[in-house]
């Protein structure tokens, strides 16, 4: 019989209730999980906002070439047109960076010429009333198959 005994008091420790004391927090259960966190900030070094552009050639709101052809790419059209008009400005500012950078700016504003909106369209046509007259003819000699492919 004292088996049984052992059995019965190992089977009530089990639901034996805890009694609290005064003063004193509740024990945790023994099946809690612990859903406390920490947040931490990410420092980007690199970040374009803070970066110093004074030694590179930007527009009026300081952007600079690159960052204003990756604007065309932009899946927003709102963004492509404000490339545009940013490439337009950069320009208009700089107007000897336009032959040392042609190939670079051909390239990505030609693709602009299907875009499928009217706007990005009528920006580039304005882009290219103010580079076009800059440039003679044998300088957009090399670009004229990549530009007959998007008409």
């Amino acid at each position: 019989m004292p088996r049984a005994s052992k059995k019965k008091q190992k089977k009530a420790e089990d639901f034996k209730k805890v009694k609290l004391k005064v003063g004193k927090k509740k024990a945790p259960a023994s099946n809690a999980t612990d859903t406390s966190f920490t947040a931490r900030a990410i420092v980007v070094s690199a970040q374009s906002i803070s970066a110093d552009k004074r030694a590179l050639l930007t527009n009026s709101r300081n952007h600079t070439l690159k960052e204003l052809l990756a604007q065309l790419r932009h899946y927003s059209v709102v963004t492509r047109r404000d490339g545009i008009a940013g490439l337009e400005d950069f320009v208009k500012l700089h107007p000897a960076a336009l032959r040392a950078e042609l190939g670079p700016i051909v390239e990505a504003s030609v693709r602009l010429i299907i875009d499928a909106d009217a706007g990005v369209r009528r920006q580039l046509l304005r882009l290219y009333t103010v580079v076009l007259p800059e440039l003679e003819p044998r300088e957009l000699a090399p670009f004229v198959p990549l530009a007959v492919a998007f008409t």
